[in-house]
């Protein structure tokens, strides 16, 4: 009998996820390609699963792992819909389950190799016809916290400073297009720093009117002018 095998290293996977509170609702941006290593193995593929009206996961990591687990949510809530059709999932609830299902994962040696950001428009507690901004990130080994903006991937050590600053200068109270065009530049940056992003990207948002929106695919070139002055060092 041949011993159990657990996943040690993910084979195909997503880089960097970026999503950002603004005034009425969240922004999120991820590229469209599944890397085998740093070979481009497959485009196209979209990085954001759409929960419900009120909520979007997007992922990093590996991309099996993350289909898998599609279905797990989608389960939870027809498993929620059996009870009470007019019951949905909220942001917080999706990401306190998959807080507690990636660190059981974890304990038991097997984690999901994947970063999660859950975004949407969270009921306020004392008022549930008031929707706020949230943001909730899980990490590979189910450690969770809530934040107004992140970058994952890559992006984390590249990025962060720039959203915040951006961010700030407005105290969090962007426009929806403000926003988007954060993240657009966000994902310029990205391409030319990161060498398994694509300039093929996906753009999303929530709102408490609108609902969660997944729009058409962008694509980016980006100012290669610099690339002259390249002395092969980075």
């Amino acid at each position: 009998m041949d011993p159990v095998q657990n996943t040690l290293n993910p084979t195909c996977t997503g880089t960097s996820v970026i999503a950002l509170t603004y005034d009425g609702g969240v922004a999120m941006g991820t590229d469209r390609v599944v890397s085998y290593g740093h070979m481009a193995r497959y485009k196209g593929v979209s990085r954001q699963y759409r929960v419900n009206d009120n909520c979007i996961v997007s992922f990093g990591g590996d991309h099996a792992d993350f289909q898998w687990l599609q279905n797990v949510i989608e389960r939870r809530q027809e498993e929620l819909l059996n009870c009470d059709r007019t019951l949905h999932l909220t942001p917080k609830m999706v990401h306190a389950y998959l807080t507690t299902f990636m660190y059981f994962r974890r304990t038991k040696m097997n984690p999901l190799w994947n970063t999660l950001i859950v975004s949407g428009m969270q009921p306020d507690s004392d008022n549930s016809d008031v929707k706020i901004p949230f943001i909730g990130v899980v990490t590979q080994r189910g450690v969770a916290y809530e934040t107004k903006s992140v970058a994952t991937g890559l992006g984390a050590m590249l990025l962060h400073q720039f959203i915040e600053t951006n961010h700030r200068a407005k105290a969090g109270k962007l426009t929806r297009n403000e926003a988007l065009d954060l993240v657009r530049r966000c994902m310029e940056l990205s391409i030319y720093h990161d060498c398994v992003a694509d300039q093929e990207f996906d753009l999303s948002f929530v709102e408490t009117v609108g609902g969660a929106a997944l729009l058409k695919p962008e694509k980016i070139i980006g100012n290669w002018d610099i690339a002259e002055y390249n002395c092969q060092y980075q």
